[in-house]
């Protein structure tokens, strides 16, 4: 009876041991957990660091402060590389806007030497011709200007309260005389009230303009073009609607995407939508397009009010 009350008592010892190693382990195992959600919650270059006596906890620990180390390697090398590129639009963008202003120069220039000119006439329509080349391609640089300094993280933001209203009226009344000559309905919602929300006034005005020149791209099949302010709870929504061919489900999920575009080829850059997206993100907002095809595409901004 004395052996079996000895043993009985040592198996008891030896379960609550086991129960104590067990308890610890997961109590490691839980600060693991905790350590990387935190990591990848903050971005920090941080590891996992736990004196634990557990062999397995420990060789676990290691393998994942092994990872971590190639994964920051790897993410300092795609920083490198990502800056690097972004300077080279940078330069090439700068390199190229000097000699296209000396053309739009010559062109101006040759445009009224050729007046009173023998086949003056067509010789003016093959300028205008280049001369709107000319325009496209200054557009297309500026553009990748503008998206290499978002992308370097150049682009400074002043976050302030601002008067939508009347910056959108400013955006409407800019494109007065377009809308106006390719015979658009415009239908115009945002009131004369001014209505406020925090934005950088310069990046919320080429937002708008973007959104504005989309619609009037592809929306010229309906001839309709929409400008509306929405107010819901702490935001202000601003929406560009067109009547034009619409975005199918499958382009709505990319149309934000570098280079994408549903025209055809040579008809733009594609990075209209993504900059004005890049630049909404860089405000703390967003945009989102809701759209059916052969009826109407909406693209909505939403501000912090």
């Amino acid at each position: 009876m004395i052996i079996l009350f000895c043993l009985l008592f040592l198996v008891i010892i030896l379960y609550l041991h086991e129960c104590v190693k067990n308890m610890a382990i997961s109590k490691e195992i839980l600060y693991v957990k905790e350590r990387i959600a935190e990591i990848a919650c903050t971005g920090e270059n941080g590891y996992i660091l736990i004196p634990s006596e557990n062999k397995r906890v420990k060789e676990l620990v290691a393998q994942i402060n092994c990872s971590l180390d190639i994964f920051y390697a790897q993410r300092t090398d795609y920083k490198r590389s990502k800056q690097a590129m972004a300077q080279v639009l940078t330069n090439i963008s700068h390199d190229l806007r000097t000699p296209l202003t000396v053309l739009k120069g010559y062109i101006e220039w040759l445009n009224k030497e050729i007046k009173g000119m023998p086949k003056a006439e067509n010789m003016e329509d093959m300028i205008i011709k280049i001369d709107s080349k000319a325009d496209e391609l200054v557009s297309t640089i500026n553009e990748y200007f503008t998206m290499s300094k978002i992308t370097s993280g150049d682009m400074n933001m002043k976050l302030q309260k601002v008067n939508i209203t009347e910056i959108c009226h400013g955006i409407i009344l800019d494109y007065y005389d377009v809308l106006e000559k390719l015979c658009f309905n415009v239908d115009i919602d945002i009131g004369l009230a001014p209505e406020y929300a925090y934005a950088d006034e310069d990046a919320l005005k080429r937002v708008l303009k973007n959104l504005v020149d989309n619609a009037i791209k592809y929306g010229s099949d309906g001839k309709y073009i929409a400008l509306r302010i929405r107010k819901v709870p702490n935001k202000l929504i601003i929406e560009v609607e067109d009547h034009g061919q619409g975005i199918s489900e499958k382009e709505q999920e990319q149309i934000f995407y570098r280079n994408y575009t549903t025209a055809h080829k040579g008809a733009g850059s594609g990075l209209g939508l993504t900059i004005a997206k890049n630049l909404a993100l860089q405000m703390e907002s967003d945009i989102v397009v809701t759209s059916e095809q052969g009826k109407r595409t909406i693209f909505s901004l939403s501000l912090k009010s």
